[in-house]
């Protein structure tokens, strides 16, 4: 078998066999990522704000096209600038980059990582070791939540797909101090599709997996900062002219993490992170907040970033901090200057605590309340995409230790699959707060 055939390969055979569909494997996992209900419910999931606020924020499904969309044209101008390099570390195809990158955030649950966390205590506490993780979940819908055939479980995508989805090559580390035991990309219970998937040898990311990485990365740290400075929410103009709110911010960095290098050299040159941000947001001829001025220069200058990002990396043979990509020292340290500038603004703000407090008093009542009911084997209570699976589970398991692994996995599957306005109104259902309707769909 050819390397393009193992990248290729599906456990159940040739899938463009539809009589007219000349499509290339590649992009029948592009189409199927994009036309799948996972993606679409993205919609309703979290980026950092509802958008209940009144505010335009990007939301998960937003922020996924416009990685995508990164991550496409990167890999475009990788594969033709540096063919060679890229055949030499196991191919670049740009159907493949663009199907991980709609995949990627596939597995959020709602209300964004305040569930994650709640999740994964609930999970822990319930007996899963591997507790849950967003990535791990991403990959679990692709092989086995998701619906497309009556044949099969999950979208049938190929070993190369499934590889570039794998941002954390590896499963849930039991040492609590590895950063394996924080961030992974496969569960226990879907081991076998993961060692299916991987085509690289031990936990090196795949080129391709590199590529979405730096595209989220690029996406998120220039849209959010967007989003939130034209919310007035993002003091840049403080930042750029106010030493004291700028040390402020160093402080706070350090405070939280004292060994990170890039606000150690914030500290160090603070000049030029300022010169960065006025010469790249020209705070100086600053335009009326929500002027039509305003919002177009805003535009262009995130239009000009993601172009600098993208032309900013090469490929490498060799492996390191991003992978097979070669960065720039700079424009590195720029990202995560930015990143954090969104974190200490807007998502460690005060005045997100009291939501994160009921958000997470919603998620875990949801898991309490579905692992009861599968527990009780109440096929009534199970939403009925669930059922099919529940039962033959049941049939195929003689241990008990693995039953409950699998029905305990199902609860956190339940919940983790929720649109953030289902997960609300089945809270408030299932808890008596508003009785809702008869007519109301049933998941």
């Amino acid at each position: 078998m050819s390397k393009r055939q193992q990248r290729q390969h599906n456990p159940f055979g040739n899938r463009g066999d539809k009589p007219g569909d000349n499509r290339q494997s590649f992009q029948v996992d592009r189409d199927r990522v994009l036309y799948s209900s996972a993606f679409r419910r993205l919609a309703q999931i979290t980026q950092v704000l509802t958008a209940q606020e009144g505010h335009v924020f990007h939301n998960r499904l937003t922020h996924s096209l416009k990685v995508a969309q990164v991550a496409r044209r990167l890999a475009e101008r990788l594969a033709a600038e540096q063919p060679k390099i890229a055949e030499a570390i196991g191919g670049v195809d740009p159907d493949v980059v663009e199907a991980a990158a709609l995949a990627h955030d596939l597995g959020h649950p709602p209300f964004g990582h305040t569930a994650e966390e709640e999740l994964n205590t609930c999970a822990m506490k319930a007996g899963l070791a591997d507790g849950f993780e967003g990535n791990a979940q991403s990959f679990r819908i692709l092989t086995r939540l998701a619906i497309h055939r009556l044949d099969y479980y999950g979208l049938n995508l190929t070993r190369a797909t499934l590889n570039a989805v794998l941002k954390y090559p590896w499963l849930r580390s039991p040492d609590t101090t590895s950063k394996k035991y924080r961030k992974y990309s496969t569960y226990n219970l879907d081991r076998e599709a993961f060692l299916f998937a991987r085509l690289e040898s031990g936990d090196r990311q795949s080129i391709e997996a590199s590529i979405m990485d730096f595209a989220d990365d690029i996406t998120y740290s220039v849209h959010d900062l967007e989003d939130f400075y034209l919310a007035g929410l993002i003091p840049l103009e403080l930042l750029a002219t106010d030493w004291d709110e700028l040390d402020r911010f160093i402080n706070e960095w350090l405070r939280v993490f004292p060994d990170n290098r890039v606000a150690k050299i914030v500290r160090a040159n603070p000049h030029r992170f300022q010169n960065f941000l006025n010469a790249t947001y020209n705070l100086k001829g600053q335009y009326p907040p929500g002027s039509f001025e305003q919002k177009a220069q805003i535009k262009r200058i995130s239009s000009q970033l993601i172009q600098t990002y993208i032309q900013s990396v090469q490929l490498s043979t060799e492996y390191g901090d991003r992978g097979y990509l070669k960065y720039n020292l700079n424009r590195e340290e720029e990202l995560k200057f930015l990143q954090r500038i969104v974190w200490s603004y807007v998502i460690s703000n005060p005045r997100l605590a009291t939501q994160r407090y009921g958000q997470k008093r919603i998620i875990k009542t949801l898991f309490e309340i579905y692992l009861q009911a599968i527990s009780d084997r109440d096929l009534s209570f199970i939403p009925p995409r669930f059922v099919k699976e529940f039962l033959e589970i049941e049939a195929k398991l003689v241990d008990t230790k693995q039953l409950s692994q699998e029905q305990t996995r199902m609860a956190v599957d339940i919940v983790a699959g929720l649109s953030e306005a289902e997960a609300v109104i089945q809270y408030r259902r299932l808890t008596g707060i508003s009785q809702g309707s008869f007519l109301d769909n049933w998941m």
